[in-house]
């Protein structure tokens, strides 16, 4: 491909980008001491749990239901009486005079 004119020199030239050096890489940790692991599991007073995500907990039955004793009411004293008819209403208004 021809250079163009308008391109300068410092434009069309391939400059190749810096190399990197490669980091080693740490050396790969060995697994630590069971034994080692019981003894900080001790000393930190935590506990392990293990979970199962199949097994579910049954929830405890609930009890039953016994409503809450109250004592009656003693029956009004004219139970027995005959009823009375008593007329309500407004009284027309009287005249200001």
């Amino acid at each position: 491909m021809p250079l163009r004119e308008a391109e300068t020199p410092a434009q069309s030239q391939y400059q190749p980008a810096p190399t990197q050096v490669a980091q080693p890489a740490p050396p790969a940790s060995h697994a630590p001491d069971p034994a080692e692991i019981e003894r900080a599991l001790k000393e930190s007073g935590l506990e392990m749990v293990q979970t199962r995500a199949g097994v579910q907990a049954e929830p405890p039955p609930e009890p039953e239901f016994t409503p809450a004793k109250r004592e009656r009411r003693p029956p009004p004293p004219d139970l027995d009486e005959p009823l009375v008819q008593v007329e309500t209403g407004r009284e027309p208004p009287t005249p200001k005079v």
